[in-house]
């Protein structure tokens, strides 16, 4: 009596790589399995490859939408298992991934979300490197300093959640364009949801120069802004300290660094842009309790404090 799984699959014109994603999903032969696949209308080889597979594939699709995120809705929507996933047509799973998947439910029923072990391969599948995310509380999750950008993240294809989970916090935001994902892993947490870890690999990141993720900058704009709201509220359910060691690390990395840059760009003199950047820390003096922001201040006290004395001033 394993439960059921529901898989979706997002695409669009990846006819080079979803045929590799659709097998991988097949070929678990797990018994209680429902995948369906959302194509956004593509113009290569995509459809004659989902076209191949449709008898065992429970429902797909190929018309325009608004997007990779509104395809993983209009399949959630649809979606019937106990347990749920998407992964991306460029990704695949690794033998046996459902099974554990399951297996693990079973011995734990109370868990909400679950991951394992996932593969970074390259453009050909070749291992780049084997990631284990660790994260089992929404302050960790909110840490993208010391956790998520530390090592510590998630890989999407290695993520599986409970539908109860889908039907409390509902479905992914469309607006976000590169870390829905993320943001869907902290309303979990932010609900109380419980994590589980599988210590096996359960499926493969591919990394090619097309994919979303190869524009750091964006992501990270956009994760900053995602986790901003819970900063910067009374009512998240994290430590209070720990709120406030986290707000202040996002004021220096969202607000601080920013203003650091277009100084820099615009070729302000030093003197000018230090009095600036005093300023802000003036009126926002929580910047303070940021370690980058410390240990770039000492950094720059430093050598004045050294001149003033060797100059005989002091």
């Amino acid at each position: 009596m394993l439960p059921k799984i529901s898989v979706i699959t997002p695409s669009f014109n990846q006819g080079s790589f979803i045929e590799q994603t659709i097998s991988s999903v097949l070929k678990q032969d797990y018994p209680n399995l429902e995948y369906i696949v959302i194509d956004g209308g593509s113009t290569d080889e995509t459809v004659s490859v989902i076209k191949r597979y449709s008898s065992r594939i429970a429902y797909w699709v190929s018309e325009s939408d608004r997007g990779q995120t509104h395809a993983i809705n209009k399949g959630l929507s649809r979606a019937t298992g106990d347990i749920i996933a998407y992964i991306n047509s460029d990704d695949y799973y690794l033998p046996g991934a459902l099974e554990k998947v399951a297996r693990y439910w079973v011995e734990h029923p109370d868990c909400d979300l679950v991951h394992g072990q996932c593969e970074i391969v390259d453009h050909v599948g070749a291992l780049v490197r084997l990631q284990q995310g660790d994260i089992r509380s929404l302050e960790q999750c909110l840490d993208l300093w010391g956790v998520w950008w530390g090592g510590r993240n998630f890989v999407q294809p290695e993520v599986f959640w409970t539908r109860r989970m889908t039907e409390k916090i509902g479905p992914f935001r469309e607006d976000l364009h590169w870390v829905m994902d993320y943001d869907y892993w902290a309303r979990i947490f932010a609900v109380g949801g419980r994590a589980g870890f599988i210590d096996d690999r359960l499926a493969a990141f591919r990394l090619h120069p097309l994919q979303k993720s190869t524009q750091p900058e964006r992501t990270a704009n956009e994760l900053l802004s995602v986790v901003r709201p819970y900063l910067f509220s009374k009512s998240t359910p994290i430590g209070r300290k720990e709120q406030i060691r986290l707000r202040a690390e996002w004021m220096y990395h969202a607000e601080f660094l920013p203003r650091v840059r277009e100084s820099i760009a615009c070729n302000e003199p030093p003197a000018r842009r230090r009095a600036k950047l005093a300023g802000y820390a003036l009126s926002h003096p929580s910047v303070l309790l940021a370690g980058p922001f410390r240990t770039r201040l000492t950094a720059s006290v430093k050598p004045l404090f050294s001149n003033t004395v060797l100059g005989g001033k002091l």
